[in-house]
């Protein structure tokens, strides 16, 4: 619900939105299917003016076929939104253990850059984690901080966000854009400077590819032990934090959205506030592999528990929905909105109109998730 005293994250200035709006570089252009498409055509000419010489015309054939389907996967790129740009790519690429990692990057660059005043700064960092965990242990975290860091002494709120299924820690960074979001809003003074994190809670074992950040009854992952017992205690031992629950939230997408209802709610003593973008309300598929009986994935069905689970303190909820989805995020996400809403609870939810379950739906949410979060922990 949009209250009508329109609250922080309800709506942001049209200037802003503007320079949201950019950050695309070839890799996202319709400009490059187009010329795709027509080395395409010029391929298939020019092997039917071979052939019709008698001459060999497999070469032409070949790179004709070559432009088809790099056109076809630069437009399923646009329409999904995960790689924006040439940074994003080494971004993801390096998530998903392809290639070196960057250093410290000026956000949509691909050139080491330690963060000055007007831009902050990315790195990413292995976070060792205890074999009880049974967590990948080359896999990457990504960690945003805000211009100024590096130089002063200050302490920060902090934003965990949690990738989709599939998906890698380098998600949010990448395909979500949120260090240009970041920037952007900092300079316009919507939100105040943050920390934030990109986690991977993919694990290893039965269920490694869609862990649904649960603690494995079957063999794999403890992720909600990863995330709560290694992630958190080391990002507050590496970084300056506010390191108390009023100055943490958890967000995701997609099964990352379920992952920050479930969470937050059923650990309120490390999270209070919540962003859940495109939710499911419970485990699913991958919490099925997860856990092993019926009992334990209805403890983690958060649609079923929403109006009954003990909240200590009060938890702030952001919900943003693609108007084109009327699946179950549309359904789960409303129903525990409601519900946290009937108990007194401080929930805003949006809807992104023309918008599907994809990154680009992530990427037109996350600036207004980020200001709900930072005026809930100021």
């Amino acid at each position: 619900m949009v209250r009508a005293d329109d609250p922080p994250g309800s709506h942001l200035p049209a200037s802003v939105l503007r320079e949201l709006g950019g950050g695309g570089d070839w890799i996202s252009s319709w400009w490059t299917v187009l010329a795709l498409v027509v080395l395409a055509g010029l391929g298939v000419l020019w092997a039917v003016r071979r052939r019709a010489g008698h001459r060999a015309a497999w070469p032409q054939w070949t790179a004709a076929a070559l432009a088809v389907a790099l056109t076809a996967g630069f437009v399923a790129n646009i329409v999904v939104g995960y790689v924006p740009n040439v940074a994003g790519a080494r971004v993801t690429l390096s998530s998903w253990g392809i290639g070196p990692a960057p250093a410290a990057l000026r956000h949509g660059t691909a050139s080491a850059h330690t963060g000055d005043a007007h831009a902050g700064r990315v790195e990413s960092a292995h976070v060792p984690a205890p074999g009880a965990d049974r967590m990948p242990q080359d896999s990457l975290t990504w960690v945003y901080t805000p211009p100024g860091y590096q130089s002063g002494t200050t302490r920060y709120p902090v934003v965990y966000l949690v990738h989709g299924t599939p998906g890698a820690s380098g998600d949010w960074f990448a395909a979500g854009d949120v260090p240009h979001v970041m920037d952007v809003l900092l300079a316009h003074h919507l939100v105040q400077p943050m920390i934030v994190v990109g986690v991977d809670v993919n694990g290893t074992g039965r269920g490694a590819a869609d862990t649904e950040c649960l603690d494995s009854t079957t063999g794999g992952s403890q992720v909600q032990t990863y995330l709560s017992d290694t992630v958190i205690p080391w990002v507050d031992r590496e970084f300056r934090t506010e390191a108390d629950w009023q100055h943490r939230t958890i967000g995701g997408f997609s099964s990352g959205g379920f992952c920050a209802l479930d969470q937050g709610l059923r650990h309120p003593d490390l999270y209070g506030t919540i962003l859940a973008i495109e939710p499911y309300g419970n485990p699913g598929a991958g919490g099925r592999v997860m856990l092993a009986t019926q009992a334990e994935w209805d403890e983690h069905d958060v649609v079923r528990y929403a109006p009954t689970v003990p909240l200590p303190h009060d938890v702030a909820l952001f919900v943003d929905i693609g108007g084109l989805d009327h699946g179950d995020p549309r359904r789960h996400g409303t129903a525990i909105a409601e519900d946290l809403a009937a108990r007194g609870q401080d929930v805003l939810q949006r809807e992104e109109p023309g918008q599907r379950h994809t990154w680009n739906m992530a990427r037109a949410a996350i600036p207004y998730g980020l200001v709900f979060a930072s005026s809930h922990m100021g």
